[in-house]
Formats: structure tokens, sequence, C-alpha cells
């Protein structure tokens, strides 16, 4: 079924790799000294136990733009169409239309263990030089349900039936799905994959990769949104079949069902909750924004429809967002600013609109240049001024906060003409990887070092370069 089984040990070969690079990220306390100090009352014995650092740079915070460098690819035979990652990115997992889950080391790749061949650095640009260490792989098998007795007719079709002798057909054959979703735990104990037949596999990751231990079944058509919640004792999912659930993992039933969407679920994501956090042995205040508030949830769906939930209140209807004039009911990304007060929605017609939470209404668009296609998928940045937006031809990191002839408000009505001074304004840079894909996928590490881009249309119109990148991300301090 895999490859290889591998425990997240961090006495093998790879120690040496994850201290190189994210030294900063993984703070191990040593157990074999024997003559340290007791730990105070207010400060807990870490001892044996693996602290993960999840602290911000200031620096990207504050800066003026950031600095986003491919350097490895992970090689795929197909389109991908999800993307699930551990909290301190060591393990990333990506699920291709093929029906595989691969499983990459995300350090090892980066430091560049394996390297591509001559044919595959030929379709990237130059800095991707390093290919994505394979772990292991496994597949993504639609598990059929138990069999009922069933009795021969006339016709010769089957029927159930309650006789003494009841007749057992022969169970199908698990076949491949293509994996549309996919979430795996912060320590990668386990994760949940989405089929094709609307089932939902709970599988094992750190032990017996790819074993499944039970089957979540409720929806009726492919599952296209994984997401584990907060607490990781639940999971959110969506489906073509116009349906969110909400799961208890703990007894594998749906505890709420968030009704509303009249079209095909795109995305959902969990507001963010920005918390300074500062450090007593550090002056310098650093920020953990990557929590989530798991009271508020958005979901969105391919009719462009975006809808604001509180589980705190069952009973009240979602929020809806407004979709502004002349624009197209289509939205396969969403997204929370860093401090989770605006949404951004990606478009079918190439533009990106920025929503207010509070007010539940729309601030302004930003456009694409001409041809650019529409945008499957946005990301935010920590400094809330920058956002991440794919769309066919590239992608951009844009500055939210400039303005410019690709900015469209409520103002901006035929006839209203702009300064002439804001002709040479460009609020975006194109981060290079990407050109001439629909991207499934962005995904930014909790301290903001690293991006992963997928390539492919999760089951929906578009091409795809089946392209997946590493990249590092480092802050400009100064203005270009």
């Amino acid at each position: 079924m895999s490859s290889d089984e591998e425990d997240l040990d961090l006495n093998d070969d790879t120690t040496s790799q994850m201290e190189s690079i994210a030294d900063d990220m993984m703070d191990i306390e040593d157990p074999s000294v024997q003559n340290s100090p007791a730990p105070s009352p207010l400060q807990p014995s870490v001892v044996n136990t693996r602290q993960l650092d999840e602290k911000l740079d200031p620096q990207l915070l504050t800066c003026a733009s950031y600095d986003c460098v491919p350097l490895a690819a992970a090689v795929h035979p197909s389109p991908i169409s999800s993307l699930a990652t551990t909290r301190c990115y060591r393990w990333i997992l990506t699920g291709s239309e093929d029906g595989y889950i691969r499983k990459w080391d995300f350090f090892a790749s980066m430091n560049g263990k394996t390297a591509l061949t001559q044919a595959h650095r030929h379709n990237y640009v130059d800095s991707v030089t390093l290919a994505g260490v394979l772990c292991s792989w496994w597949e993504n098998e639609e598990i059929p349900e138990s069999v009922k007795p069933t009795t021969a007719t006339t016709d010769g079709s089957e029927e159930p039936t309650t006789a003494a002798a009841p007749v057992f057909t022969l169970p199908r054959e698990p076949k491949l799905s293509p994996v549309f979703s996919l979430d795996i735990h912060s320590e990668a104990l386990w994760a949940v994959q989405g089929c094709e037949n609307g089932s939902i596999n709970l599988t094992s990751v750190r032990h017996e990769e790819g074993k499944c231990h039970h089957v979540l079944r409720k929806h009726s058509a492919p599952v296209s949104v994984l997401m584990i919640t907060p607490g990781e004792i639940g999971v959110i999912s969506g489906s073509w079949d116009k349906s969110v659930l909400e799961w208890d993992l703990n007894t594998g039933s749906v505890v709420r069902s968030y009704d509303g969407h009249s079209s095909q679920i795109s995305s959902a994501e969990f507001q963010p909750i920005y918390t300074p956090f500062t450090n007593s042995s550090n002056d310098d205040a650093a920020l953990l924004w990557n929590k989530k508030n798991e009271n508020v949830l958005m979901t969105t769906s391919m009719d462009g429809q975006c809808l604001l939930w509180d589980r705190r209140e069952p009973a009240q209807q979602a929020r809806r967002l407004p979709i502004p004039d002349r624009t197209p009911p289509w939205c396969l990304s969403a997204c929370w600013s860093a401090d989770g007060t605006k949404i951004y929605a990606g478009r079918r017609n190439g533009t990106v609109d920025e929503y207010d939470f509070a007010s539940q209404k729309w601030i302004q668009s930003f456009r694409m240049p001409a041809n650019s296609g529409p945008v499957s998928c946005v990301r935010s940045m920590p400094n809330g001024k920058h956002i991440v937006c794919a769309s066919n031809d590239n992608i951009r990191l844009w500055n939210t906060t400039l303005e410019s002839n690709f900015t469209i408000r409520s103002d901006s009505e035929p006839g209203f003409a702009k300064p002439s001074k804001l002709s040479s304004v460009i609020p975006f840079c194109i981060l290079p990887g990407h050109h001439g894909g629909t991207i499934s996928h962005i995904s930014i590490d909790p301290t903001c070092k690293y991006m992963i881009t997928t390539s492919g249309n999760r089951g929906w119109e578009g091409t795809s370069t089946n392209g997946c990148l590493f990249y590092d991300i480092s802050a400009v301090t100064t203005a270009a």
C-alpha cells in the first residue's frame, strides 16, 4: 500500500535536515541532560516533548513586500486536486486525479537531498533545481458498503429479502477515486480523504500508512472540501451535492448541517485570530497569525455565494456576502485577511472582491490584467497588506493598499475618470513558477517562511500543469 512506513522519529537521519532549515520552528529538548535544574512552577518542563515555535518574525509583519522564490518541484504524473500539511510542515500530502495520495518530506526536499533531472528542469524557472523527496504513497479507494442479502427475481434482477436462506451477492471491488479533498492531523496521526462517491475515508498516517479505519457516509456526490476543526475532534466537509456537514470524529456521526448553498461547495475556512505573543525571554514581539476562531466559519460555492456561519447559534441563518454588479456568479476560493476583519473572494472575470466582515459589505475589487483568466485561489499575508492571487496566467503578490487603475470601487462608474498619475502604478508583482494552468491550492506555513502551490482543476473547468512547487519566503523591508 505504501513504499515504506516510517515514524516521526526525531532521532533518524533527517534530524540534521530539520535543524538546518527549521531550527527556528522546532525547539527540541535533550532528555539525556541529567544535571539540568528543576523547572520553576511558572516554567513547565518540556523534557521529552517537541515544542513547535510558531512565532512570526517581526519583519514579516512590517515589511514592504515579500520575496517568494521557488526552489523545489514535487513531480506528479497527473493534476493535483488537494493539498494538506502538518503544522510544522514536515510532511506534505498531495492528492491527485489518478487516485493516489503522496507523502513528501518537505525539509529533505528544501535541503536538496534530490536534484531535478535536466528534463524536468526544462519545465520550470531557473531557481527550481531541487526535486521533492517522495516518502510513500497509498490509494484512495471507495470502500463499498456492507452487502445485504438478496434473492433473485424472475427478470434476473436482485432485491433484498428476509428469507431464511438468503443469497449473498459478491461485494464490489474497491476502485480508485480522484482525491478532490484532503486534510491531515497536525502531527500526522491520521488523515481524512474525500472520494468521488461521496464517502470520506479516515486513514492512519504515522503507522500503517493509508489503512482505512472508518468511512463517513452521508454525501451523495464527490467531496470537494475537507477541513479539520481547530480542536481536531471534528471535520467540516463540503460536496458537489450542495451540502456542508460537520462530523464528530469520536462517534463518526453528523452533528450539524449547514444548509443554504445552491451549488457545488468550493472552499471553507475558519476565521483567524490575530493574537500577539510575547516571549518572556525575548523582548521582541512576534505573532501567532495562524490561530483560528472555531466559532466563525466561511463557506463558498461555485455559483459565487459566500456564506458566514456562527457555530454558537445553530438556529441562525448564514449571512451572505453580496456579489458586486457586473460580476459573474462564480467563486472557487475565498480567504480571510490575517486579522480576520476582511474577506477576499476570487471571481471568474479575473477580479478579487474585498469585503468587510463586520458589515458584510463590499469594499472594492482588484482587477487582474487583461486575459489573465479566472482567479482560482487567493491567500492573505500576515502584514495585512498583501494577498496572493492565482489566475490562469500567473500567480501575483498584490498590494491591496495601493491605489491604481486596477482598483474598482463603487465610485468607478462608467464615465468616472481616475487621475492620470495612477496609470503608472503597478500594485502587484508576478511570482515565478506557475504559468498557464489552474491553481488548486496555495498553502503558507505558520511562520510565513515557506509556501506551496499546486496545479489542478479539482474536477471543474480549467487546464493543469501538474505542478507542485515549494517556495522560500523572505521579507523585503524597502519598497522597490
